[in-house]
């Protein structure tokens, strides 16, 4: 379906599926139609107009994913203005940050906190501002009339209100400015129009063949483009959309069973791990006849990637059918089924999928699409579908329809042949306009012909789809001047059972050495299977040595690997890296500086003598 700008889409989709369920809420037990969701759109907007919010003025929303996001955010671009929007767990000086470097005009947010922030930092805060609005459904202990209960407002809507319902967008207005996850540099401000949301969505149904009347788990936080771009385009479908905090994250899979979920790699990495503890469970037998399982089903996936998918060998499709089908339905069905239904379809996105999570996946019969976009994308332009997925694995797919690529080379800028590597750039409609107030940042970005420079690496392969590398930033040259794609070789790493997250370091120095923040489990494990008494791992050097030739193992299936991309000291780390403590992004990307400087005394330590 075609829109004009995004309220059309929510006036076109919620006349489509008036009575259907919109948005559910598993913790607060909220459940809001498409018809009372348009409604409390028109009523809301309308609201906003009464507080004196005015075209182009800025609005910050800190919240984490709840029903009514999506709600207020398109009241606030309905109105014309600009809706700048970050999770509410992340700390408060990144929200102190946004809030300034945006010119905000009013703030939104599900955190009390927060508001105590700003009036405590400033006391004149709300001669500032233009409102306060506090979107959880508790009593105010405020009494300033500037500092307003969504739910107050809300209860003054009834099926007797008169609304106005014909709103209209300029679809080249500036509907978000998305800030970076700030993970080399200050967060910066990319100011994304209203129609490049409305491409982005009208290109994801035509890769991802969405399902009416299916249920939708979100996991990729609303402040990301990339999760926005996700729950709209299941919204548009006529979804029902759940939200839930991740702590339930698996509950609520196993109670609603869902059709679809967009997440992290590391979302997958969890799956992977939560499905082999199953295959553990089972007791020694059911684990041995698993191994040979999926031995079997690896070496069958290889000659099909080699030979059926290429057009090759086509007789040998049906018995390899028939022995596939015998492996799932005694051996992986059972363990697939412990998580999630046969029809789940994974979205995967954020940074593309370790190659052996990818064989995982395809291996254990779990469907899935991995698509490829940024913050300054309207969070995507390329993607794979089901089949193509299939068909050319380890790629995020091929552009959209008006989206170009170009592979230039970093230095030179010249644009390179299919196969070489070089930097990715993109151009299309959902490219962002340009950085808020920040024109160094945006004449680096944006290149001649106003193509975006990802800083990403990639290549394009001879079938025309994409493979992305690594951020260019992450390259580590070695004190010897070899270059090394760190995140290339942490993904072959984070395939072992005894690895929660892992950071390789190294830059400047003569090898490779990493932080690891341990399964703890499996630790126990290993001390008990080899009769060693549990000491703290750092002091364990029999199991340090084990761990970095097990890594090193892993690290060594990457293609065209070199000798010097091998780890030769590891330090254990005893906090996960996570969003609340400032080590991750919302969308569960590494702060690699962050991660650096935090335990730089660490990192020094394993190179001591040299």
């Amino acid at each position: 379906m075609k829109y004009n700008s995004l309220f059309d889409m929510w006036k076109k989709t919620c006349s489509v599926y008036a009575d259907k369920v919109a948005f559910v809420d598993n913790n607060e037990f909220v459940q809001i139609t498409y018809k009372q969701a348009f409604r409390e759109v028109c009523f809301l907007t309308e609201k906003l107009q009464n507080l004196k919010l005015e075209r182009f003025d800025n609005v910050c929303l800190f919240a984490v994913n709840s029903p009514r996001w999506l709600i207020i955010e398109q009241s606030i671009i309905t109105l014309g203005a600009v809706c700048v929007s970050k999770s509410s767990e992340i700390n408060f000086w990144e929200l102190d940050y946004v809030f300034n470097n945006s010119e905000s005009v009013a703030l939104i947010t599900d955190n009390s906190d927060i508001i105590n922030h700003f009036l405590q930092k400033d006391e004149k805060f709300l001669d500032k501002v233009k409102f306060v609005i506090y979107i959880k459904n508790e009593k105010l202990d405020y009494s300033h009339p500037k500092i307003i209960s969504l739910y107050n407002l809300l209860s003054e809507l009834t099926e007797e209100t008169l609304l106005k319902t014909d709103w209209e967008e300029n679809p080249d207005d500036i509907a978000y400015i998305n800030y970076t996850s700030g993970t080399s540099s200050n967060p910066k401000g990319a100011m994304l129009p209203n129609k490049g949301m409305v491409y982005v969505t009208e290109q994801l149904q035509i890769f991802n063949n969405i399902q009416k009347d299916k249920t939708f788990v979100v996991t990729f936080p609303l402040s990301s483009a990339g999760g926005k771009s996700f729950n709209l385009l299941c919204f548009t479908e006529g979804c029902r959309i759940m939200y839930t905090q991740y702590k339930d994250f698996y509950m609520v899979i196993d109670k609603y069973q869902p059709d679809y979920l967009h997440c992290a790699p590391k979302i997958v990495q969890t799956m992977h791990s939560k499905l082999m503890s199953v295959v553990k469970s089972k007791g020694i037998l059911f684990e041995k006849t698993f191994d040979f399982a999926y031995f079997i089903a690896n070496k069958i996936l290889d000659f099909e990637r080699k030979n059926i998918y290429r057009g090759k060998l086509l007789f040998c499709e049906k018995p390899i059918n028939f022995l596939k089908n015998i492996l799932d339905k005694n051996v992986f069905k059972q363990i697939r089924n412990s998580l999630l239904k046969d029809e789940l379809v994974l979205f995967v996105g954020s940074a593309h999928l370790a190659k052996p999570l990818e064989d995982f996946l395809q291996i254990m019969g779990i469907k899935h699409i991995q698509h490829y976009g940024l913050t300054e994308t309207t969070g995507l332009d390329v993607s794979n579908t089901l089949e193509s997925q299939k068909r050319h694995p380890y790629t995020v797919g091929v552009p959209f329809s008006n989206t170009t690529i170009r592979i230039i080379d970093p230095e030179t800028r010249v644009e390179l042949k299919k196969g070489e590597v070089g930097l990715i750039t993109l151009q299309g409609v959902e490219i962002l306009r340009e950085y808020y107030k920040n024109s160094e940042a945006t004449q680096k970005a944006i290149l001649d012909g106003h193509f975006l420079n990802t800083g990403d690496l990639g290549y394009i392969d001879e079938d025309g789809y994409l493979i992305v590398l690594s951020r260019y930033d992450d390259v580590i040259v070695l004190s010897n001047g070899y270059n090394v794609y760190t995140p290339l070789l942490e993904n072959e790493a984070k395939d072992s059972e005894y690895i929660n997250q892992i950071v390789i370091t190294g830059h400047g120095k003569p090898y490779l050495t990493a932080l690891v923040v341990l399964n703890q489990n499996e630790y126990n494990l290993w001390c008990e299977k080899n009769s060693k008494k549990y000491v703290d791992s750092n002091k364990n050097q029999e199991f340090k040595e084990f761990l970095i030739e097990h890594l090193n193992e892993k690290i060594k299936r990457k293609n065209e690997y070199r000798y010097y991309e091998k780890l030769k000291k590891i330090h254990f780390l005893k906090e996960e890296f996570t969003v609340e403590n400032g080590m991750l992004t919302g969308t569960l990307k590494v702060k690699y500086r962050k991660i650096v400087n935090t335990y730089q005394k660490e990192i020094d330590s394993l190179y001591e003598g040299f």
